[in-house]
């Protein structure tokens, strides 16, 4: 994202945008820039979300005809298995290079690389929420414009927040009749924040950290240390940054797009940690797999302890087809169920002593909470 394609893209596409007559006709120009922006990177994932916004389009006015779950978990799951597959190809690509390896007179490739689309986690996530929230009766289906609009905006394709439909949608139908500057300051204050916090904090932390990376038995354990506790702030920067840049793309359009990191690090436990660390994709883990996981089993077992195991292991696996991901969600799950555990015992024996609450103990808290977050930095990084 931080380009000068992008840049480039997104002036003339503001300009062009704010010139053109109200929606649909603004509608459809973002929608076919965001596609062509997006066919430029990866012509593969243009065809993806083409496909699946039609697909979701479709499934999304059948779900709201039948009202049934049969159609709703076929619609969901037709989604599912486009992601699995080509995540699947993620999983398959250290086997595959290891055959390049041993073949010795074939070119080493990865399949990955091939057959994952830029995009793809966020591209289904998207649409997920879209067919569920149509089935829970939260939305009304969306114009195919719309939809397609939702799921290619080239401002938050690539690295989110995963927005939701349910405020998207208003916004497409419901857009400003003219251009305001203020959508311009705050879109481009917006902008620099982002740059500043990847391009100034992330960027030359890695700089000094990624050499402890590289040779770490060359380092004292000291400095180990703090290379792992630079990481965690460069990967929080770095997201972020991300973000930052992605809802102050958006607002230039006058689009606003939801939060999603909000000091996390000084938060009191993983729990509180999470409702401020990607908080779209929090959100959509807690709506769409933790509730509907919770309503399986009235189990303490299954309700405290699988259900942020499995949540969180799927995290880890959005993230990326690798073990070390799937360990690092594990991780987190594990962070969750005991927090809960804690919770529950305490609920039961209300006559327990606890350390009463104050600056310190918060304090105390987020120190805790920031050492096992970082921790699992490690797990992440692989």
């Amino acid at each position: 994202m931080v380009t000068l394609g992008f840049f480039i893209v997104l002036v003339v596409t503001v300009l062009v945008y704010w010139l053109l007559p109200r929606s649909p006709v603004r509608t459809g120009f973002l929608t076919l820039a965001s596609l062509g922006w997006i066919a430029a990177n990866d012509p593969l994932s243009a065809a993806v979300v083409l496909a699946l916004a039609a697909y979701a389009y479709f499934m999304g006015n059948l779900i709201a005809a039948r009202r049934t779950p049969l159609v709703h978990r076929l619609g969901v799951g037709g989604i599912l298995a486009v992601l699995a597959f080509f995540k699947f190809a993620g999983l398959l690509d250290a086997a595959v290079a290891d055959i390049g390896r041993f073949a010795g007179a074939l070119p080493e490739f990865h399949l990955s690389h091939l057959l994952l689309p830029l995009g793809i986690s966020y591209i289904t996530f998207k649409y997920i929420s879209y067919l569920t929230d149509i089935h829970w009766k939260l939305i009304a289906p969306g114009k195919f414009i719309d939809v397609l609009c939702y799921g290619s905006l080239f401002t938050i394709f690539a690295a989110g927040p995963i927005e939701r439909y349910e405020r998207f949608g208003p916004q497409l139908r419901e857009a400003a009749p003219e251009f305001l500057v203020a959508y311009l300051d705050e879109g481009l204050y917006r902008i620099a924040f982002g740059l500043f916090k990847k391009l100034v904090i992330a960027d030359w932390i890695g700089y000094f950290i990624d050499p402890v990376w590289r040779s770490p038995a060359s380092y004292d354990p000291a400095i180990r240390l703090l290379a792992l506790a630079g990481y965690s702030i460069q990967i929080y920067t770095d997201f972020a940054g991300y973000s930052d840049i992605a809802i102050g793309s958006s607002r230039c359009f006058g689009l606003t797009i939801m939060e999603n990191f909000d000091w996390p690090y000084v938060q009191p436990n993983i729990s509180m940690f999470w409702r401020h660390w990607h908080i779209s994709l929090s959100d959509w883990l807690r709506d769409y797999v933790f509730f509907p996981l919770s309503r399986v089993s009235q189990r303490r077992v299954w309700l405290l302890g699988a259900v942020p195991l499995i949540a969180m292991g799927l995290c880890g696996l959005w993230h990326g087809t690798a073990w070390h991901f799937i360990l690092w969600g594990l991780w987190h799950g594990a962070g969750i169920a005991a927090l809960q555990w804690w919770r529950a015992f305490l609920r039961a024996h209300p006559g327990v002593r606890v350390v009463p609450t104050g600056w310190w103990t918060r304090t105390a808290s987020a120190l805790l909470t920031f050492t096992f977050v970082t921790a699992g930095w490690l797990w992440f990084r692989g």
